[in-house]
């Protein structure tokens, strides 16, 4: 398990890395104004969006490790195309491609695979403090390493990084366990987006998601351009904003899981995000730019508190049969916030209504509130082994109402009851 966390933060590291400084670097391009920048940044995910359901149905049906290793190559071909990029085209195209090697659900699956129902949380709680290490070390490095080598150098790093989780793939990641499904009448995307628990969760990585790349949008921009920072002295905002973040982690996994108090972490992470808002929008008018750092270090508190706790409740509530599908789908809609946040603030940018944009998003953040108060606590189940059954049990089971559903791991009968 713990080679998929590190497959997962490396292959976020080399998305995370060109972040903090991508729209620095790609507005001098040939043929760039903000919204073509905020297009770039969000085009990594736009190809996301398309993908992540394909990829996690083909992982549904056929050998992960060959389908990672697909995604990987992906990654490895459109960083090198970015790399060489000359203008800002080629440079959405780049990260298009990145974007192609759609296998973050692939991972989330395989790690749910390779786990019990027991210890799941805690391993995706681990994969997310890893993702956030991650995180922690490309907002060092990338603007440390932008600035005195070039945003090209960062995206060499990335296909470097890319063939490195190739070998890890071929030579650390395990076999996924045999796992046999009763249930198969019901794997359609309809039911996934007909599940209303699933429904409150894909909401709330939607808006977590789309502000992360507004943010990564407007912080260089605002501090270099409104405050006429130097880029080199970006770092004084994000290893504040970072310490913040990384302490949030822990903190959010252990109100979740061991405190069962989840849709607690969801409201403090949508206050957390949607006040960071209103203090950028305070900066901005006061040109202070107090206020827009601490908006900062609240966003990076807000973003971190939920990110180890998303994809884990995701995986609770998604069927046995359909959790790399679900996990795809909440990716992919994640993804689609990424896409969005990152081209509707460049074009509100390119226009001059930056003020109106921040208006509008803290309203988004305001309703984002509104429905996780509303939102009932995610289900609870018992969990129940048999290693000894008979054929008829199991027809017995899908006719149990309170059987919410069953499947075979290693040859043990495993099912999940809904708990009063």
């Amino acid at each position: 398990m713990i080679y998929l966390s590190l497959l997962m933060a490396i292959r976020f590291l080399g998305l995370f890395i060109v972040m903090p400084v991508l729209a620095i670097y790609a507005i001098y391009l040939a043929g760039a104004n903000e919204f073509s920048v905020g297009v770039a940044i969000g085009a990594y995910a736009l190809s996301q969006l398309f993908l992540q359901i394909p990829f996690g149905k083909l992982a549904d049906k056929y050998d992960k490790k060959i389908i990672l290793i697909i995604g990987l190559f992906l990654l490895f071909l459109g960083s090198l195309l970015c790399a060489f990029s000359t203008n800002i085209y080629m440079l959405i195209f780049g990260r298009l491609l990145q974007g192609a090697g759609a296998i973050g659900g692939v991972i989330l699956a395989y790690i749910a695979d390779v786990t019990d129902e027991n210890t799941r949380a805690k391993a995706f709680s681990k994969m997310g403090m890893f993702i956030g290490l991650s995180f922690a070390v490309s907002m060092v490095l990338g603007p440390t390493i932008g600035a005195k080598y070039g945003v090209d150098k960062l995206f060499l790093l990335t296909s470097l990084l890319a063939l490195v989780s190739i070998f890890i793939v071929l030579k650390k990641v395990p076999p996924a366990p045999k796992i046999v499904h009763h249930m198969e009448n019901k794997t359609s995307l309809k039911d996934i987006l007909k599940h209303k628990e699933l429904l409150k969760l894909f909401f709330s990585g939607f808006i977590q998601k789309g502000l992360m790349s507004v943010f990564f949008l407007l912080i260089p921009l605002i501090f270099t351009k409104v405050f006429s920072w130097d880029k080199t002295e970006l770092w004084k905002v994000y290893i504040p904003a970072l310490v913040f973040g990384f302490m949030a982690m822990p903190f959010g996994a252990i109100l979740a899981e061991k405190k069962q108090k989840g849709k607690l972490v969801f409201i403090l992470s949508a206050f957390s995000i949607t006040f960071a808002l209103v203090l950028f929008l305070v900066g901005l008018n006061v040109k202070s730019y107090l206020f827009a750092l601490i908006g900062v270090i609240l966003f990076f508190f807000g973003f971190n508190l939920l990110e180890p706790v998303l994809q884990s409740f995701v995986s609770k509530v998604a069927m046995a049969h359909q959790k790399a599908t679900a996990l795809s789908t909440s990716n992919t809609i994640q993804y689609l916030g990424i896409f969005l946040g990152g081209a509707i603030s460049g074009y509100f940018l390119n226009h001059g209504l930056l003020k109106e944009f921040l208006i509008l998003a803290i309203f988004l953040g305001i309703l984002w509130i509104g429905a996780l108060i509303k939102m009932k606590p995610v289900v609870k189940f018992k969990l129940v082994e048999y290693e000894n059954y008979e054929e008829s049990f199991i027809e017995e089971l899908k006719t149990e109402d309170k059987v919410y559903d069953f499947y075979e791991k290693d040859g043990k009968l495993i099912v999940r009851y809904l708990a009063d």
